[in-house]
């Protein structure tokens, strides 16, 4: 039985981040995906927009085919 996994080195969100703290927030997104914990990452909007800021990804969880991000925003370049 296969395992599909997609590796990534920033987030996009498609608008979807959901704000838990000030600068907390938790993405989901389908499908099961890699991110580097504990790393400086690119965040963007979308895939062909520019990053708007960099975030730290605090945990992953994968559940019933989806991955749950939860990330900490380090600092914002312009106003999405």
């Amino acid at each position: 039985m296969g395992f599909s996994i997609e590796m990534n080195g920033e987030i996009i969100t498609h608008n979807h981040a959901e704000r838990l703290g000030e600068r907390t927030f938790r993405l989901v997104k389908d499908g099961y995906h890699l991110y580097p914990l504990d790393s400086v990452v690119a965040i963007q909007t979308e895939e062909k927009r520019p990053p708007f800021g960099t975030a730290v990804i605090t945990k992953v969880e994968w559940s019933s085919g989806r991955t749950t991000l939860f990330y900490e925003l380090i600092s914002l370049t312009s106003v999405n």
